[in-house]
């Protein structure tokens, strides 16, 4: 299906990456024992959105008491189901602590920090955040033009169709799709697009929900199908 595009304007979109699958938090290596709850007050901020191979910042704070101990950020790895240091810090005097990692994975993932405490109790986490990792593409969007026709699909093109076109992904796949701070969630209905180094292809529907009107820099990330 040929695309109907607007005035060229260099733009990057986020490439695909599977989101892992959930799983059950596993106790730390090496013989730790699982926390029965974190040492109050133990919060962390940080996570949300970031680009493969950008340094992401995790800040927290623990109870001044703890300074000097170790922290270290965690992500769920969705193949083994087991917990993978991100980045290692100290806590500091005031009981606050910045930790810094370079994602080198595309995806979605669960992250969170552990703390070593004394007694029997070896480790304690805190609160888990989402991780959302991207990497830049090239995408553009289509519409006027082709309304009423059928897409690759099998879906009518109207002004209201919300989704995106990729050459290969199978009709259907939900893909997460981020621009400036907004994320929507789009189906594939389309093939292409097929000129030029776009790898994606929105409809307007979906432009106009993201707020962008010709080609941009979005991230996107292919969302795993629902337990059935």
């Amino acid at each position: 299906m040929r695309r109907l595009t607007t005035g060229i304007v260099p733009f990057l979109i986020a490439a695909f990456a599977v989101m892992p699958a959930s799983a059950l938090a596993q106790a730390p290596s090496g013989g730790a024992v699982a926390p029965t709850g974190p040492p109050p007050p133990f919060q962390l901020s940080g996570g949300g959105n970031a680009l493969v191979g950008k340094k992401v910042r995790f800040r927290g704070a623990v109870e001044p008491s703890l300074a000097g101990r170790k922290v270290v950020v965690q992500y769920l790895d969705p193949t083994t189901e087991r917990w993978t240091k991100q980045a290692r810090t100290t806590v500091r005097d005031d009981g606050t602590f910045v930790a810094r990692w370079k994602p080198k994975r595309v995806g979605q993932f669960r992250t969170r920090a552990l703390i070593g405490v004394s007694g029997a109790q070896a480790a304690a986490a805190s609160p888990e955040l989402s991780l959302n990792v991207f990497r830049p593409a090239v995408a553009t969007w289509y519409g006027p033009g082709f309304y009423g026709n059928e897409t690759a699909c099998g879906i009518e093109l109207t002004e209201e169709t919300i989704g995106v076109a990729h050459r290969t992904l199978p009709c259907g796949t939900n893909v997460a799709i981020r621009y400036g701070a907004t994320t929507i969630v789009v189906p594939v209905i389309d093939r292409g697009p097929f000129s030029g180094e776009a790898k994606w292809d929105l409809t307007a529907a979906a432009a106009q929900m993201l707020g962008f009107t010709a080609t941009d820099r979005i991230g996107a990330i292919r969302l795993a199908p629902a337990p059935a």
